[in-house]
């Protein structure tokens, strides 16, 4: 026999999931913002044979621009900049990530695919350092532990020439030193991008700020190498001009979403360690869409990627707690110093309520 009784759904969980999310949810960015990238590094491997790199380059940051400026129209984005901090970190911002991208390509080029992967992305090291450094992060014991993990997983996957004769993530090009070198620089000046990101969050810079004037650089740039080496193209009709345009706005939301990550996440260094997962995702792309199955060293190194992640998350979950404890313990010390300072007055007022009630 039905009571009547109308029940009501338990809310309760959807509140607290959504309060995790909303904690972490630089980090939530910067794991999408892996997805958009590897996306488009499946489409540039499909472009290789019609569009020339540089040509690529430039239409990709022409593109990320348009994109921009859309969304900054539509969110009344204000490009002027406020201060002279402002604009040191926004030449600091898109300097040192044109430099990074410049060297890991000519390293690519030059060297083996599996060692430029393997040295550029040990960029969680030196953001872990440099935060410490400029910013004053904390950078314990726990957290050089997860570096380490997110390390040894990047060597699994990639598989290196001085640890293993085959390669997993490209062919095998000649040693060279110089791009070797190439590929350690590009390493610290994308540790050097993550934290001028993370200062131009400090100084309250709006992330469409950052992506419109890196846009407009990064569209520039690439073009005056192109008129220099005269290679332009025009895309092929069909599929090809399509994929420039899907590669343009993924790239868009990549550097959107990494650049939110990095201005809302805890610390800049969690940010760099999630955003590693560009390697594990992109294997898991090839599988799907271009049928390259890895080895099994590389799927071990898939897990201790994702492993290193998940640590990352917890370790930002126990920061939390960490941060709104104290801030009820000094809640509650301050009702405390309150209350005792308003006893303290009220006893010094009781003489004369006293002598009053005399008279």
């Amino acid at each position: 026999m039905a009571s009547g009784v109308t029940r009501i759904p338990d809310t309760s969980f959807l509140m607290r999931l959504g309060s995790r999310l909303l904690h972490h949810r630089g980090l939530l960015a910067t794991f999408i913002s892996t997805f958009c990238f590897a996306s488009q590094s499946i489409l540039v491997k499909l472009l290789k044979d019609d569009v020339p790199v540089i040509e690529l380059v430039c239409l990709r940051y022409s593109i990320q621009g348009f994109c921009t400026v859309v969304y900054g129209t539509w969110s009344g984005m204000q490009i002027r900049i406020q201060s002279k901090r402002e604009a040191m970190l926004l030449v600091m911002r898109i300097s040192t990530g044109l430099v990074a991208a410049s060297l890991f390509y000519y390293a690519v080029f030059n060297t083996s695919v599996g060692m430029v992967v393997t040295i550029t992305f040990g960029a969680p090291v030196f953001v872990g350092i440099f935060a410490w450094i400029i910013i004053k992060e904390p950078f314990l014991w726990r957290d050089i532990l997860l570096v380490v993990l997110n390390l040894s997983g990047i060597v699994l996957i990639t598989q290196p020439p001085f640890l293993s004769r085959s390669e997993s993530l490209g062919t095998a090009n000649e040693f060279t030193p110089v791009a070797v070198i190439a590929a350690v620089l590009s390493m610290l000046f994308t540790a050097l991008t993550f934290i001028s990101i993370s200062l131009l969050g400090r100084v309250n810079c709006s992330v469409s700020k950052m992506v419109f004037y890196y846009s407009i650089c990064g569209s520039v740039f690439p073009a005056i190498i192109g008129l220099a080496i005269q290679n332009w193209v025009v895309p092929p009709c069909g599929k090809a001009r399509y994929f420039v345009i899907v590669i343009g706005i993924l790239n868009f939301m990549h550097q959107f979403l990494i650049s939110y990550g990095l201005t809302t996440s805890k610390k800049s260094y969690f940010v760099s360690i999630v955003n590693s997962n560009q390697v594990p995702v992109t294997i898991i792309l090839e599988i799907f869409i271009l049928h390259e199955i890895p080895n099994w060293i590389s799927l071990l190194g898939v897990g201790l990627v994702t492993g290193s992640a998940l640590g990352v998350v917890f370790r930002e979950g126990a920061l939390i707690k960490t941060q709104s404890k104290n801030v009820d313990q000094y809640k509650d010390g301050q009702i405390q110093e309150d209350e005792d300072e308003n006893e303290e007055i009220r006893l010094q007022n009781m003489p004369d309520e006293s002598s009053n009630n005399g008279r």
